[in-house]
């Protein structure tokens, strides 16, 4: 039974990857991958928590606030050679100056914590900019602005 189910299996995703489509002229043959568009799935992560520090107004602040190496995820870089400051790449999309001084108001002392990477030892050539700010000295400043 699983043999079977195995074949039906492989059978099926085979023609994901390829299709031949026939018309009377010639033939087509039209690709179908199974492909994620990471740009798309970092700007909508970006998006989203842009949209939960605009729409912030009292209560429990965003987890990711508290992840002071956010900038050293990779996975929100454009290229692996070309660090950015994700914590700020969030700010700048958010507008709302009230949600801010909402976040500053919070005095939460976890929004002062520096990453600690040490990532600059193992990749000189990488530098992130703003590492050596905390959240709260970026939120400040993106207060600052509006």
């Amino acid at each position: 039974m699983k043999l079977l189910i195995l074949f039906i299996l492989i059978f099926k995703v085979q023609f994901l990857f390829a299709q031949v489509i026939s018309d009377t002229s010639q033939d087509v043959l039209v690709t179908v991958g199974i492909g994620i568009n990471f740009k798309k799935l970092r700007d909508d992560k970006i998006r989203t928590y842009a949209d939960s520090l605009n729409n912030y107004r009292t209560g429990k602040l965003p987890d990711f606030l508290f992840d002071e190496c956010i900038d050293w995820h990779k996975s929100f870089w454009e290229s692996l050679h070309s660090a950015v400051s994700v914590r700020w790449i969030i700010l700048e999309k958010v507008y709302c100056k009230q949600a801010l001084k909402a976040i500053l108001d919070s005095q939460d002392k976890r929004l002062k914590k520096v990453c600690d990477h040490q990532c600059d030892k193992i990749y000189p050539y990488l530098a992130v900019p703003m590492i050596e700010k905390s959240f709260y000295q970026l939120v400040t400043k993106r207060y600052k602005q509006l």
